[in-house]
């Protein structure tokens, strides 16, 4: 029933003509962006080393199979840089955040130290206060009393 070639067990549906021809055309037509481009990143399946190694029939199961394995290849290294450029951006933030934590700490410990010494200014301002109503109510007490002596003499 199926050929011992293994792409032709992949490409069976596409018996039909449409089918071949649509694949053939969307292969084409990102391998020709991609190469307007000029992003052509190295293909890692190690199947095909350039598209000199391609079958030359162009409609071959083989060759669609090969263009796939370019493309995938391709979208492979595209989407792996894009990752690691991914992971060290959250790298980046992820410190940033930590400093960031760093300073807020900071913050905190300086706005409660600023808070504490307004409560003890507060405090001291209160008592000087009434110290100095205290020392008023003395003095005008030492004066009335005073001022009777100078009366006597």
């Amino acid at each position: 029933m199926f050929e011992e070639n293994p792409p032709s067990r992949y490409f069976t549906r596409l018996a039909h003509p449409e089918d071949s021809q649509e694949t053939s055309t969307a292969v084409s037509h990102v391998l020709r962006d991609q190469e307007n481009t000029g992003h052509v990143p190295a293909d890692n399946s190690g199947s095909f080393a350039s598209s000199g190694d391609l079958p030359a029939n162009p409609t071959s199961p083989q060759n669609h199979l090969a263009n796939l394995k370019l493309l995938m290849a391709r979208q492979k290294a595209e989407y792996e840089s894009k990752i690691a450029s991914l992971e060290q951006r959250n790298r980046e933030l992820q410190s940033e955040i930590k400093g960031m934590h760093s300073k807020l700490g900071q913050q905190r410990k300086w706005y409660s130290l600023v808070e504490m010494k307004m409560r003890n200014a507060e405090r001291a301002k209160e008592d000087a206060e009434r110290r100095n109503e205290m020392l008023q109510k003395e003095m005008e007490e030492f004066f009335e009393t005073f001022g009777g002596i100078n009366k006597w003499k």
